[in-house]
């Protein structure tokens, strides 16, 4: 069973594999990062008279120590295994060619014990294309020295860049470990394994095998992509690959004043955000896919609006115009007519499996258009995405409800209730504005004046609406739906409750004001701008969040007091909004604990995951999280554009 956590990822924007701590490779997908993934799994080993008459795999923790790091910073891994018996060491350097469809596995075997060692590498792949168990099948081209995995219009080829001296089409993984192949060269399976007999190593003697794994919609296009592999040499594609990372991070906008751990991870934030676009689209996805069975949640590899809009905006701030307008190109170019967005979509821009509305992710996306616009002064863009911006500046003020200057219900930020929420109220009033602006400098001055008056109304509402007098704190949400069970509760203790008659006949059971703490809140100031941070009833509501939601154990915020998800832990995006609300406040020092207490929950590859454990403050959930990557962009370069980056030294 595949791990629930990608420890390290590796891609070029059409590729995206996760390996693990172990270095065991077990995702890869293409031609989209978000689908198909193709691997069901593959393992490398070792055979060796040291280790007994059995090939020791790799990704065998009894049998080895680990450590493990991205190289200069790179988006090349490199794994280094030391055999906890027999003598051997094996750095394994993996990486995505940046323009080829070529992934390379670099080998290095080292024998660091005082006797020879005869040494046969094995590499096995059990793949299951398109995401499919069944009519996989294997062949092994005797002449090209490749063994090809194949279905339909998919077609994988995996060789080394020397040759290959036993292999196996339809071989047990299990049996392959034994080292005895049949030669047998086609298959209807989906398992192969090859062997390359690297000779008796000296004592301190060093041994190089590369393996190549390439993609291609037909035989000839994954063939003549281990061609080119194995003509180019793999320490060239090493350098090739090496120099487009140093290139693309060396255009990164680094605050001045910043210290090394917080330049570290703000580059490692970048390189997450590019792994995690589609080069070919645009589109954003949220994480690798992980859980692909929905056994815990309902996937991760997919675009959603309000999260693509902020890692946009981030990488905007970071010095990456580019990324940003090729992601708002993608939401132009998949919007509904209706003018929204839908909760997800694949980054090829067909609509993803979801389970509701959520208005929050039009206006953040719109909102998002504004600050590009605003930043670079791009007008052929903004003429190129006009007819997006009406839609969706339409599709906002239609959303207003005509009952209380509130909003329609639609799913909360977490997708979890359906309602009026304080913050899809924001992100309606942010994006009205925001397109209200956007008119007024595409000169559509009466429609600007419209939708800025009607933003501002509606502004003005929502701080009435969701202002609780008694509790001195605004509340997440007015009118919720909720179960029969719940209703007749919260009737039976006082509350305000509706019974309301929908289509078909169809009974929504709603009562009103919902006051837990919960940390979407914070979108009222932050981005959104609805309610001033030094407005006292954001200070008060603040206030409370923080003393509510802080974890007493770990630190670091979460989403709300109720949440149970993953055990209910703290969030890292969370914890890094609560530190950009209160630099936007000018507390720069609370807003510095936040930083690093992001710092101190980086996983040993600097990545960000969505959740630290409640108790041990360890790795919860998703790995890398690029809204997390996203809010650590945002909070420094708040540091950094109000001259304050000495707190982060």
């Amino acid at each position: 069973m595949k791990p629930l956590i990608n420890t390290a990822i590796i891609g070029n924007g059409r590729i995206l594999a996760a390996l693990s701590s172990k270095g065991g490779l077990h995702r890869f997908f293409w031609p989209q990062i978000d689908n198909a993934q193709h691997i069901n799994h593959t393992w490398a080993a070792v055979l060796t008279p040291a280790f007994g008459d059995r090939a020791i795999r790799l990704d065998d923790e009894g049998n080895w120590v680990y450590s493990q790091e991205y190289v200069s910073d790179t988006g090349i891994l490199q794994t280094t295994a030391r055999s906890k018996r027999g003598g051997l060491l094996v750095i394994s350097r993996d990486f995505a060619c940046p323009d080829r469809d070529i992934v390379c596995r670099s080998f290095e075997v080292k024998n660091c014990s005082d006797r020879p060692l005869p040494v046969v590498f094995l590499f096995y792949a059990s793949m299951h294309l398109n995401e499919s168990p069944q009519y996989n099948a294997t062949r092994f081209d005797h002449d090209e020295d490749i063994l090809f995995h194949y279905r339909q219009d998919i077609w994988f080829a995996i060789a080394g860049d020397r040759e290959t001296d036993d292999f196996q089409c339809g071989i047990g993984s299990e049996y392959a470990l034994s080292g005895n192949f049949d030669g047998n060269s086609v298959a209807m399976s989906p398992d192969g394994c090859q062997a390359w007999n690297l000779r008796t190593l000296e004592p301190g003697q060093t041994s190089h095998l590369a393996v190549f794994i390439t993609a291609g919609h037909n035989r000839q296009e994954a063939e003549d992509n281990i061609i080119y592999a194995r003509k180019t040499g793999w320490d060239n594609l090493l350098q090739e690959t090496a120099e487009f990372w140093e290139h693309y991070l060396g255009q990164a906008y680094i605050p001045a004043g910043a210290g090394p751990e917080v330049v570290t991870l703000y580059q490692r934030s970048v390189m997450v955000c590019k792994l995690l676009m589609n080069r070919d689209t645009g589109g954003i996805i949220a994480a690798p896919e992980f859980d692909e069975h929905y056994t815990r949640c309902g996937g991760y590899a997919y675009v959603w609006g309000r999260d693509a809009a902020m890692i946009a905006y981030a990488m905007l701030k970071a010095g990456y115009p580019g990324y940003a307008r090729d992601f708002f190109r993608w939401a132009a170019r998949n919007q509904y007519p209706t003018g929204e967005w839908p909760q997800r979509q694949y980054t090829s821009g067909q609509l993803a499996p979801g389970w509701g509305d959520q208005v929050d992710s039009t206006g953040a996306v719109i909102w998002g258009i504004y600050q590009y616009c605003k930043e670079t002064w791009d007008h052929a863009f903004l003429g190129e995405v006009w007819p997006a911006v009406m839609r969706a500046g339409e599709y906002l003020e239609k959303w207003i409800s005509e009952e209380s200057g509130s909003s329609r219900m639609s799913w909360d930020l977490w997708e979890e209730r359906f309602g009026e929420h304080a913050y899809s109220c924001a992100a309606v009033c942010g994006g009205l504005k925001a397109a209200g602006l956007l008119a007024k400098t595409f000169g559509e001055f009466d429609i600007a004046l419209k939708w800025l008056e009607t933003a501002k109304v509606f502004g003005e509402n929502i701080a009435a609406y969701f202002w609780d007098p008694a509790r001195e704190r605004f509340i997440r949400s007015g009118w919720m739906a909720v179960r029969w069970e719940e209703f007749e509760d919260r009737k039976s203790n006082g509350f305000r409750v509706r019974e309301v008659i929908g289509n078909k006949g169809y009974i929504s059971y709603e009562y009103f004001g919902d006051d837990t703490a919960d940390a979407s809140l914070l979108g009222l100031t932050v981005p959104f701008g609805v309610v001033l941070p030094e407005d006292a009833k954001m200070v008060k509501t603040v206030e409370h969040l923080e003393t509510a939601l802080t974890n007493p154990d770990t630190g670091g915020i979460r989403r709300y007091a109720t949440d149970s998800y993953i055990g209910g832990n703290p969030w890292v995006l969370t914890t890094l909004w609560l530190g950009m609300y209160y630099g936007s406040r000018g507390d720069w020092e609370k807003a510095a604990g936040f930083v690093r207490w992001t710092l101190e929950h980086r996983t040993s590859l600097g990545f960000l995951p969505e959740q630290v454990d409640r108790n041990t403050g360890q790795t919860a959930w998703v790995v890398p999280l690029a809204w997390s990557h996203a809010m650590f962009i945002l909070l420094v370069n708040m540091f950094a554009e109000a001259g304050q980056t000495s707190y982060l030294a």
